[in-house]
């Protein structure tokens, strides 16, 4: 058996479900998150692993059924990654090479501002899984700029092991699973991804256009759970807190929207937002919380299954926070948003707020931000709730 079966064999028997193999000098010429070198100056080979996301519980997700299944799948999975990464570099380290796991999210290079979970808006990893995916073979770039595999679409996880032994890379895939359906723009509720522009990449001495992305703080605005709704204002992702929409066009504004957001939430303030995807997914009291992902969670192989996704995810409603602190979606008309002390306002079940204000003249107020709202007298921290999940 080779070097490079015995290496995959690992990472199946330990729950890989996509595994490959690119050469160093496939990524000359990529963008710089593609450089190893960074993580381990002796790269010759990367390992590549991708284990897909399970398909009921993100329709599950998406149709606004269950909140917390995704987060629990994705610690399970990401569970399995590090375990196969480790595995492959201690066997790698046995045989006299050098090998390191690439952390797989949650670690960044250095930025202006800094990088912390308040300051960062660059993002740039210590090493793209995607990239190194691309170059492997696993896939290609989808319209998304997600990586797009030909068995699962960009539903799926990724891990990384660069080593210094030399191994045989697999062919690169020659065709692009992505049909540009637009569907990954569409469920975007922060206008993140530019239909109409496209940046590209070199991987391997061949070329991949995808979409040009806005400033990461776009992003970090939907995905960390500070805005919500949808862009036709039916539907939302599974945060109930929302922003002035559309957000500024101005880059500018944003980044300084989305620090000012994050510096307002207690849990970036703290030791926790530091933590990796390691740290966390080892921790039995850590509880995966995900408010969007919809580029990558939508995005499935076949066409008739992306229209789909979207179509449960455009009638699932918009998620509401209840005074006991718990999430639910309701029709976009039984929803109202009051302001808060805060940036952000937070959408409630519109019968519960005027019962609330008829049998106390009060208004609902002190909510908190993000995937955890602050303790306060009337919305008590969302952490109790989880824990009791």
């Amino acid at each position: 058996m080779t070097l490079e079966m015995e290496l995959k064999a690992i990472a199946r028997e330990n729950g890989a479900v996509l595994v490959g193999i690119a050469s160093r000098d496939r990524l000359v010429g990529a963008p710089p998150s593609a450089d190893p070198d960074y993580v381990l100056p002796s790269t010759r080979s990367i390992i590549s692993i991708a284990i897909p996301m399970d398909r009921r519980v993100i329709r599950d997700y998406l149709s606004k059924k269950d909140w917390l299944g995704h987060g629990a799948d994705q610690k399970r999975t990401y569970q399995k990654l590090y375990t196969i990464t480790d595995r492959l570099t201690d066997f790698l380290k046995e045989k006299g090479f050098e090998a390191k796991g690439v952390e797989a999210n949650n670690v960044y290079r250095p930025e202006p501002g800094g990088t912390d979970g308040i300051n960062r808006v660059k993002m740039v990893p210590d090493f793209s899984h995607r990239y190194g995916a691309v170059a492997a073979g696993l896939g290609q770039l989808g319209w998304s700029g997600n990586l797009m595999t030909p068995q699962f679409g960009a539903a799926v996880f990724l891990a990384s092991v660069l080593t210094s032994a030399v191994l045989e890379p697999d062919p690169l895939l020659e065709t692009n699973p992505c049909d540009r359906c637009d569907l990954c723009i569409i469920v975007c509720p922060s206008a993140f991804i530019v239909k109409k522009q496209s940046v590209s990449v070199t991987i391997g001495g061949r070329e991949y256009t995808y979409t040009k992305k806005r400033n990461n703080a776009y992003c970090l605005i939907s995905c960390t759970g500070y805005h919500g709704l949808g862009p036709n204002k039916k539907w939302s992702t599974w945060s109930p807190y929302r922003l002035d929409y559309p957000l500024p066009k101005d880059e500018e504004e944003v980044i300084a929207l989305s620090r000012r957001v994050r510096g307002e939430d207690a849990y970036k303030r703290g030791a926790r937002a530091w933590l990796t995807h390691r740290d966390k997914c080892f921790d039995p009291s850590e509880i995966y919380v995900n408010t969007c992902v919809n580029c990558a969670l939508i995005c499935w192989e076949k066409l008739e299954d992306r229209k789909e996704n979207q179509r449960l995810l455009a009638n699932s409603g918009v998620v509401v926070l209840t005074t006991e602190g718990g999430r639910m979606a309701v029709p976009s008309e039984e929803a109202v948003e009051i302001d808060t002390p805060l940036v952000v306002k937070v959408a409630v079940p519109r019968q519960e707020y005027l019962q609330r204000e008829a049998a106390k003249g009060a208004e609902l107020s002190g909510c908190g931000v993000g995937a955890y709202p602050m303790d306060t007298e009337i919305l008590p921290s969302i952490r109790p709730v989880l824990k009791s999940v």
